[in-house]
């Protein structure tokens, strides 16, 4: 075997795991000439996927893999809730279709975001978004005043863990008559009207953004 067949076999041995990359270079001769060829260079796999995933799941992002940061949207379909206003107990009052959205780092959760979404086909990129019409919500984000937020050990209890927000005691934090088209100005008092009420969608205030634009800030 000649020393360019050599070569040659162990060039198709790695063929199937190099790429081509194109290279210039000059070969050396009596005149330099100008020479365009092909460097194969190795190719490795590249694998990225999500962790297991829970029910009613919309959207999985990586914020930052080195640190373990990801971002986990639920889907919370309109439903009505036993909430309590500071020591006031309401039993099944109305609330829209929602998006709960969960900023977790190792294992502990950061960050939950509540978003309303009116009741209509699927949730895409350009789903237009609504504010969470009653209170504790700023900008998307809850305030959980002291109520300290769970560890998982799986992706798959952010499924339920909306119910965590609704035992939890609702305040007037962050609510204004802007959070909604009710007309409401007392908390209390739309609580009390929406029980066993469905929430009214044309109640809803738009956030001026879609699902993608916002998750585009995260």
């Amino acid at each position: 075997m000649s020393f360019d067949d050599f070569v040659e076999s162990i060039r198709n041995s790695e063929s199937e795991i190099l790429k081509p990359m194109r290279i210039l270079g000059v070969q050396k001769r009596k005149r330099l000439r100008k020479i365009v060829g092909r460097k194969r260079m190795k190719n490795p796999a590249i694998r990225i996927e999500t962790p297991t995933l829970p029910i009613n799941c919309v959207k999985h992002i990586w914020i930052n893999r080195a640190q373990k940061i990801q971002m986990v949207f639920i889907e919370v379909p309109k439903g009505k809730w036993d909430i309590a206003y500071y020591n006031t107990a309401f039993e099944q009052v109305g609330f829209p279709r929602m998006l709960f959205g969960y900023r977790i780092r190792e294992g502990r959760i950061q960050q939950m975001h509540i978003l309303a979404i009116k009741d209509k086909g699927r949730i895409r990129e350009d789903t237009e978004l609504y504010k969470f019409p009653y209170a504790n919500v700023s900008n998307g984000v809850v305030c959980m005043g002291g109520n300290p937020l769970p560890v998982i050990k799986d992706l798959a209890q952010l499924a339920t863990m909306h119910q965590v927000f609704f035992a939890a005691p609702s305040s007037t934090c962050y609510y204004d008559t802007k959070r909604n088209e009710s007309g409401f100005s007392d908390l209390r008092e739309l609580y009390n009207r929406m029980q066993g009420k469905d929430f009214p969608e044309e109640w809803l205030t738009s956030k001026q953004q879609t699902f993608g634009q916002y998750c585009q800030e995260l």
